[in-house]
């Protein structure tokens, strides 16, 4: 592939964070689709990271992707008309020139055009999604969230929306990117990228910032939350989230019922907390995937070295989003290969087989002990083998 391409419609640069370009005509011509027709969670986080960007002079529209083992990952869904996506599909399946193509965190309406296109697909998760009009921290259901949020307002925890250009808004900024440093190395990750967002406080942008200070609110920054909008769903996506380590108990949740409370207040519709991958997999059609299924739902249920996607999924849960919406991985062969699923993993580089086992110097105690039980380790191998092997696709 050209480290370049040009297009009938602009000319723009491959590979390259488009988040720094100070508005740009590409950048622009991105930011107006995205206005007019983003409806996936992930619409706007498509202005960030090294993405390429495929236009077609037939469709009022853009891809974005990366190439992975030479497969083209498609982020999310094609911004456009959903009348038009299945031409936009075709032609970039055509400009591919034969290279797999597979899209990553699909929703159920580009599904449909994705299958008209020929492409195969399974489920990979699913998003956890509000209705503002509707959420409220009573009943016995909310319990632990409304304890927790009780008890951050006892500490003094306020919440206030920042805004990074401000005058003054420095000493801000850089206590945000300790805490995130902070957060982040502890993790042992770094900012994921393809359709998770970044803090992007160098540049601006539609993204709101929420942060909650101790002290009533003269105090440190516990935590925050940076949002992105949904353009065509009237509503924000909760996308990066961080805390202190040691950050005053409920300071999330207090975060989170407060950025509601505050959407709603401004007319806003919905608020998404993003996808729990792995989770609540039910879709009658992962019976044609069965070794794929199995492998999935083992990785869910056995895999937190790096990335526990279990306790993810029960973290969005205790919010009790009113819909939790299906998400996909589409593929355009004649069955899930795994070297397209590779692609979609190191593209996605939320989960990687050396994330997974390498040992940290910090946790090789905590590590040893863990594997010390022979029978630990032999049900990991077992179990991790038999999602391999013991049916086909």
């Amino acid at each position: 592939m050209q480290a370049s391409k040009t297009f009938r419609n602009f000319k723009i640069v491959s590979r390259v964070d488009v988040s720094g370009l100070e508005l740009t005509p590409a950048r622009e011509k991105l930011e107006l689709w995205i206005r007019r027709y983003g409806t996936n969670s992930s619409s706007y986080v498509l202005l960030e990271g090294p993405k390429s960007y495929f236009t077609s002079p037939r469709v009022d529209g853009f891809v974005a992707y990366q190439i992975r083992a030479g497969v083209a990952v498609i982020g999310g869904d094609p911004v456009c008309a959903e009348d038009e996506a299945v031409q936009l599909i075709k032609d970039f399946v055509d400009e591919m020139k034969g290279c797999p193509v597979a899209a990553y965190q699909v929703s159920p309406q580009m599904l449909k055009a994705f299958r008209a296109a020929g492409f195969g697909d399974i489920q990979v998760g699913k998003e956890a999604t509000f209705d503002l009009s509707k959420f409220s921290l009573a009943g016995g259901e909310m319990e632990l969230v409304r304890a927790a949020t009780n008890k951050a307002r006892r500490e003094h925890v306020t919440v206030s929306e920042h805004q990074p250009f401000a005058l003054g808004a420095g000493s801000v900024n850089n206590e945000m990117r300790t805490v995130s440093d902070e957060w982040l190395k502890n993790k042992g990750e770094h900012e994921l990228g393809f359709l998770l967002g970044s803090l992007g406080l160098e540049h601006r942008s539609a993204k709101r910032y929420f942060i909650a200070r101790s002290g009533g609110g003269r105090g440190r920054i516990e935590g925050f939350i940076v949002c992105e909008p949904i353009y065509g769903r009237n509503g924000f996506y909760l996308d990066v989230t961080r805390r202190r380590l040691d950050a005053i108990r409920g300071t999330m949740e207090l975060l989170t019922t407060e950025i509601f409370r505050l959407l709603r207040t401004e007319g806003y519709e919905m608020v998404s907390m993003g996808l729990a991958p792995l989770a609540l997999l039910d879709d009658p059609d992962l019976s044609a995937h069965p070794r794929i299924t199995s492998l999935m739902r083992f990785v869910y249920q056995r895999v937190n070295r790096s990335y526990d996607f279990k306790l993810l999924h029960r973290y969005k849960a205790k919010y009790h989003p009113h819909c939790w919406e299906p998400r996909y991985m589409c593929f355009n062969q004649k069955r899930l290969t795994l070297r397209v699923l590779y692609a979609v993993i190191q593209v996605r580089n939320a989960i990687t087989l050396s994330g997974l086992f390498k040992r940290r110097s910090k946790n090789i105690e905590g590590f040893q002990q863990k594997i010390r039980s022979w029978r630990h380790a032999a049900s990991f191998i077992i179990g991790l083998c038999s999602a391999l092997l013991s049916s086909s696709s």
